[in-house]
Formats: C-alpha cells, sequence, structure tokens
C-alpha cells in the first residue's frame, strides 16, 4: 500500500509494502480483525501443544498487533517461540521472532526490535529454518532505513531479494524491490531508486499482478513527487488509477487522489481543489480520523495560497483537532505553522505568534528541522513587527540554524542523486564495453583452452607425484597426533594417579587414627554417656565418609581397568536420579540441620550411563552436604539448553576460597576446604569429572567467594523420553521442597 504524505509539501516517505504485518497486501486484511483475534485465540486454548497450536499463537500474535495490543501480542508470540523452541520447530521460532520485532517497532522500541529481529535472521540462516527468512531480512531492512542505518538496510534487502529470487518467489522479489527503492529514496539516490521500482514494475506486469503493480506505481510517483518532477507524478497517477479497482484496500484510493492533488497544486490545475475533497471523502467514509486530518492540513495549505483565509482557518483548526487526536506531531506542526502563516496574512498577530510559538515547541520536541526553522522565521518576523529585537535576533538566530541543517541535508541529497547518476552511467558503460570485448574475450577463452589441454599432461604427472606425497605426509601427521594424544592422556593419568595416592595417604589415614584412638579410649575407664555417644557419633561420621572414599576408588580403579572403552549411554530420567540420590542422603541433611531442595519437572532426559550418572550425583550432593553449615540449603534444579540439559547443585555454604567464575573443573577438582567435621578428599569430584566426560558431558563448576556458596552444573546430552511405559515411569512427578531436621 502506498505510504501516506504526512506533510503536504515534500515530506514524503517511501514506504515498504506488501508482507509487513499479518500479508496486509492481500484481500485489504480480515473484515473484522477482532472476531479473529478471539477465534483464533479460542483455537490456540483447545489446541494440543504441537507445530499447529505453535502456528496459531503466532497467527493470534500478528492479529493483536493488527488490532494495536502489541503487549497481548507479544505474550502469544513469546508463547509461540517457547512452544517451537521445545518442538524443535525452527519456522516456528523465526515466525514468532519476527512478530516480536515488528511489534516493538510499531511501538517505536527500535533497539528492543534490532535485537529480535538480528535472533530471527540469525535463526532463518540455519538448516531446516529459512522459510521465513526472506521476510525476517525484508522487516530488518525496514527498521534499519526507519533508524538511517544505510549499510544494515541495504545488506538486509538485497539478501532478501536474492533470497525470494533463489527461491522463485517473484512477488516477494518485487516487494524487496519496492524496499531497496525506499532505501534509495531516504539516501537521496533517486535515479537507483526509481531504477529498483520500475524492475518491481516490470516483474508486477510480467506476472499479472495487480497488487504489486499498483504499490510499483505509486512509489514512483511518489518519487517523482520528492524531485519535484510534478508532471511525471500527475501522469504516473493517472496511470495507478484505472487499476485501483483490482485492488480491495480501500485506503489506497484517496491516497492517490492526496498525492494528485499535491502535484496538481504545484502545477496549478483547476482540478486541484476536487481531488482535495475527494480524498477527503473517501478517508471519512472509511473512518479514518487521522488521514482526514493530514488531508485537510493540505488543502488548508492550498486554499491560504489561493487567498481564500477563513476557510483556511477552519481548516486548519479542524485537521489540528484530529491530528491531536491521532497523536500525529509531524503533522501538527506543519498544520501550525500554516496556521500562524495564515493569521499573519489576516492581520491578526496575537494567534499568529501563539501558534508559531506551539509550531516551534512541538517541532522542537520531535526534531523536526524544517518546521523549526519556519517556525522561528515566524516569530522572528512578528517580533520585529512588535518591536521587540532582542527577540527578533534570538529568533533569528534559531532560525538560520535550522536553515543550516537543512541546506546540508539537502546538498547530501543532491551528492547523493549525483553519485546515484554516476554509478548509473558508469554500469551502462560498464556493461557496452563488455558487449564490445565479448568476442575477443571468446578467442582468448578458446586460446587459453588449448594452452591448458597442453599442460594438463605434464601437470597430471606432477600432480600425482603430489598426492603421494600428501598421502604419506597426512600418514606421518597422523600418528603423531596419535602420539601426542596418548602422551597427553598419560600425563594427565599420571596427575591423577599422584592425586590419588596423595588422597589415600591424607585421608584415608585420619578415620583410621581416629578408630584406633576410640578403641584405646574403650580399653580405659569407663567414659560418661554423652562422652561416649559423642565419639560414636564422630567415629560414624568418619566411618561414613571412609565408605564414601573407599566406593570412589573402587569407581575409579573400575573405569581405569575399562580403559578407553565407551559408557554404557541410554535413555535415563535425571529427575529419577536426582530422587534417589536425595532420598539417599536425607538423613545426612536432616542429622546436619540442611534443607535438601529440588525442582525438577521429570521431563528432564538425558543420554548417559545411569550408575556413573547415580555416582556424580552423590557425590555432588555429598560435597554440598559436607561444606554447608547448619540451617543452609542444597537447591538442585535443570535447565534446558539446545541439546542438553543443565543440572545445577547449589548450596549456600563455605563457597571457594576465592571468586571463581563459572568454569571446567580442572583437572586436579579443587582446593582443599575445611569442612565441617571432616577435610574433603576431593577424590569424588575428580572421578567424578572422568565419569561425566566419558558420556559425553561437563562438569564446571562456580563460586561467588568465602562464605557465599559454590554452585556445580552438570551438563549432559539431552535425549527423547522413551517410548516404552515402564521407562518413562520411571520420571517422577515434578519435585517439592523438603525441609530436613
Amino acid at each position: 500500500m502506498i505510504q501516506l504524505i504526512t506533510r503536504s509539501r515534500l515530506a514524503l516517505i517511501l514506504a515498504f509494502l506488501g508482507v509487513l504485518w499479518g500479508q496486509n497486501a492481500q484481500a485489504g486484511g480480515p473484515p473484522n480483525p477482532q472476531a479473529q483475534a478471539d477465534s483464533l485465540r479460542r483455537r490456540a486454548a483447545a489446541a494440543p501443544a504441537d507445530t499447529g497450536r505453535a502456528q496459531t499463537l503466532n497467527e493470534l500474535g500478528f492479529a493483536l498487533a493488527r488490532l494495536g495490543q502489541y503487549a497481548e501480542a507479544r505474550a502469544a508470540l513469546r508463547q509461540a517461540q517457547h512452544l517451537s523452541e521445545r518442538l524443535r520447530f525452527a519456522s516456528g521460532q523465526v515466525r514468532a521472532l519476527t512478530g516480536l520485532g515488528l511489534s516493538y517497532q510499531n511501538e517505536g522500541k527500535f533497539p528492543a526490535a534490532r535485537v529480535v529481529l538480528d535472533s530471527a535472521v540469525a535463526l532463518g540462516q540455519r538448516p531446516g529454518a529459512q522459510r521465513g527468512l526472506g521476510t525476517a531480512l525484508l522487516n530488518r531492512a525496514r527498521l534499519c532505513n526507519a533508524q538511517d542505518d544505510y549499510a544494515c538496510a541495504l545488506a538486509s534487502v538485497q539478501a532478501a531479494r536474492q533470497f525470494f529470487a533463489k527461491n522463485g518467489d517473484w512477488a516477494r522479489t518485487a516487494q524487496a524491490l519496492n524496499g531497496l527503492g525506499s532505501i534509495y529514496v531516504n539516501r537521496g539516490d533517486y535515479p537507483r531508486a526509481l531504477a529498483a521500482l520500475f524492475e518491481a514494475l516490470r516483474l508486477a506486469r510480467q506476472h499479472h499482478d495487480a497488487q504489486t503493480e499498483v504499490n510499483s506505481l505509486g512509489n514512483i510517483g511518489n518519487v517523482y513527487l520528492k524531485q519535484e518532477e510534478y508532471a511525471l507524478a500527475l501522469r504516473t497517477y493517472h496511470q495507478l488509477l484505472p487499476r485501483l479497482d483490482s485492488v480491495p484496500d480501500q485506503r489506497v484510493r484517496p491516497i492517490v487522489y492526496q498525492n494528485m492533488a499535491t502535484a496538481m497544486t504545484h502545477l496549478h490545475h483547476p482540478d486541484t481543489e476536487a481531488y482535495f475533497r475527494k480524498s477527503l471523502a473517501g478517508f471519512e467514509a472509511l473512518h479514518e480520523p487521522a488521514d482526514v486530518g493530514q488531508v485537510l492540513g493540505s488543502y488548508a495549505h492550498f486554499l491560504r495560497d489561493a487567498g481564500r483565509r477563513p476557510e483556511a482557518i477552519r481548516a486548519y483548526t479542524r485537521a489540528l483537532a484530529l491530528l491531536r487526536a491521532a497523536d500525529d506531531n509531524n503533522a501538527a506542526a506543519d498544520v501550525l505553522n500554516g496556521l500562524a502563516q495564515t493569521y499573519q496574512q489576516s492581520g491578526q498577530p496575537a494567534p499568529a505568534a501563539t501558534a508559531a510559538r506551539e509550531a516551534l515547541a512541538l517541532a522542537s520536541r520531535i526534531h523536526d528541522v524544517a518546521d523549526v526553522q519556519s517556525a522561528a522565521a515566524r516569530l522572528a518576523s512578528l517580533a520585529k513587527a512588535g518591536g521587540d529585537y532582542r527577540q527578533a535576533l534570538a529568533y533569528t538566530e534559531q532560525a538560520q540554524a535550522a536553515r543550516d541543517s537543512l541546506f546540508s541535508q539537502a546538498k547530501a541529497e543532491q551528492i547523493g542523486r549525483l553519485q546515484g547518476d554516476f554509478q548509473l552511467s558508469q554500469e551502462r558503460e560498464r556493461r557496452q564495453a563488455l558487449a564490445r570485448t565479448s568476442t575477443a574475450q571468446a578467442e582468448t577463452l578458446r586460446l587459453r583452452q588449448r594452452q591448458l589441454w597442453g599442460l594438463a599432461a605434464g601437470l597430471t604427472a606432477a600432480a600425482l607425484g603430489a598426492l603421494a606425497l600428501g598421502w604419506l605426509a597426512w600418514q606421518l601427521r597422523r600418528r603423531n597426533q596419535l602420539v601426542e594424544k596418548q602422551r597427553a592422556e598419560l600425563t594427565e593419568l599420571n596427575a591423577t594417579k599422584d592425586r590419588l595416592f596423595s588422597i589415600i595417604g591424607h585421608d584415608l589415614r585420619a578415620p583410621l587414627h581416629s578408630l584406633h584412638t576410640f578403641v584405646e579410649l574403650l580399653s580405659g575407664p569407663p567414659l560418661p554417656p554423652e562422652r561416649l555417644r559423642q565419639y560414636t557419633r564422630h567415629l560414624t561420621q568418619t566411618l561414613d565418609q571412609t565408605l564414601v572414599l573407599l566406593e570412589n576408588l573402587l569407581g575409579w580403579a573400575a573405569m581405569q581397568l575399562r580403559g578407553a572403552s565407551p559408557a554404557r549411554a541410554e535413555a535415563l530420567s535425571l529427575a529419577a536420579a536426582v530422587e534417589d540420590a536425595a532420598s539417599l542422603l536425607a538423613p545426612t541433611a536432616e542429622a546436619a540441620g540442611l534443607t535438601l531442595r529440588t525442582t525438577l519437572g521429570g521431563d528432564e532426559w538425558v543420554q548417559a550411563d545411569p550408575a556413573a550418572v547415580r555416582l556424580v550425583l552423590r557425590n555432588l550432593l555429598s560435597n554440598a552436604l559436607k561444606f554447608t553449615p547448619q540451617g543452609g540449603q542444597i537447591t538442585v534444579d535443570a535447565e534446558y539448553r539446545p541439546g542438553t540439559w543443565q543440572l545445577a547443585v547449589a548450596d549456600t555454604g563455605l563457597g571457594l576460597p576465592t571468586s571463581t567464575p563459572r568454569q571446567l573443573l580442572a583437572a586436579e577438582g579443587l582446593p582443599r576446604r575445611a569442612a565441617q567435621g571432616a577435610p574433603g578428599a576431593g577424590l569424588g569430584l575428580v572421578l567424578s569429572r572422568d565419569y561425566v566426560r566419558r558420556s559425553h558431558g561437563e562438569l564446571e563448576v562456580a563460586s561467588p567467594g568465602p562464605g557465599q556458596g559454590t554452585t556445580f552444573y552438570l551438563l549432559l546430552p539431552a535425549t527423547e523420553a522413551p517410548a516404552s511405559p515402564q521407562l518413562r515411569e520411571q520420571s517422577p512427578g515434578p519435585a517439592v521442597a523438603a525441609k530436613a531436621g
């Protein structure tokens, strides 16, 4: 659809057309958008959580956005995005992100819109998600054009054009060409803009697409109007009028009438007023008060220039009321300037100054330099006529600054037009030069082909020798890499062995000394009952830790015996494994006065060795219990990342000696920490790291610092829930927090 002229003079904006908001080019949109939104809302509520529901939610978001209900639209689009992500429905994600970006853009939230549309383009470039890439690119180009980011806009629209052309979508290709014309106009490069728009017009006529033909003709007329080529603009609009009956969008005709009236004003055409009235009647019939206000402003300019000032003042007043109600500040500033000029011409300086001051304030707020210059010049003239020369000088300086800025903009546009003309002439000359030299190039090519055939035999022998040498070099590199890999593995194994012996020497000796001391106490004089119970609890705790240490030692030894054999991976419910480990350690947590809380929902399935995962979970929970003081809390939750489940075990305990950002757990584990009751062995973490890596996962750690707790992250490959009901029953429902002690 042709963009409405928001100011009657030359402030014309060429808009992107076509599928920018929910296929606006098709059949004029739904007859009742609210009814369509209500129907889609009911369908979405009743649909199962599949790709069909994601598509319905996307359509609901676009329908709500057409109604201006942006917050509700974004809520529906985010639901569609999350559902599509969970279903791995990439094209649904791209469409949802595109809708979110357009919603933000229509509300003027350009930075948020840019982030979301960049994400849509990045996702759309992945295999299997390219269905919506072209539309995402086109909409990002529209946003960049609105932000005057020429490089981004041009790159995006060119990529969209190539994408549509490659897929044989000529209708979208024509829309991309219309967008390309908009970018060139925004830059002041009118020759290239017309070249792109005429190419879009050629495609539309070739494929008998009335809507795209109307779009292209209207935009060509707008470019001529922007160039002040009023006769060419009027001729183009006359070509457009007979084709409007084939376009279902009723807003196009009054827009064309207004553009024709604007061109006729500059040509002093006798039918100017008739076309203004036709445009007003069309918008009033469509109940479009904002558009009526804009056309009234242009009509009032015409009446003022025709010397019909009372009628002009009435038209300006009515237009200003409509534009203020529609919050159209650009058009309102232009109308206020026109009203001020009319009052001044009528010999009414007081209302003229009031209107000019309001125009200056409004134009300054919205950074409309042209209206700032006009209002400041008007106020300077009024102040000078009233004898206030100091105020007149201040307004004159403000008007001169705005005039300088307008002059710079005009020069930039002129340079852009000259650059466009020069580049187009260069392209024509280059094509002609290529045509003149094509025969010579063909002959040169044939000569080079004969020379290449002569060299082919010699090069073949050299290539075979090079291949043989390359194969030998590859074999040598491969063996060197294998030796280096084995050396690195041996070095790491030796380091682990040394640490293991250190742990055994330190942590296995301590509990044995405790046991020996307790036996000596028992052989001596009888102990008080309270003291005996205290020693017994301490001994029990020491023996439990010794058993855990021995279990880890046996696990490590078994893993070393298995060597490089692959882990026994199968589908495993993380919720079930966490529940088993939590149940096993609940008595320990209760005795220590700690809260052990899990938040897994039951749909967290991974591909890993079940025995290894359960051992890792017991080690992580035991480690958290050991280093958390009484009254603390240990929390276990899970978060899905693409292709991976991340399980986090967080405690509120002693933390690490220094602030540690999230990182992979090193081969040597963590530095020793003084736990409550016993020192930490560290073997459990080393063994857990090895087990996790054998299951193609990772173990990471993070801590804000001493006394602020520690979080371990277990990352394992995600998998689908098994089809077997017996296996699905292993996954419990959502876990609840339990207070121990």
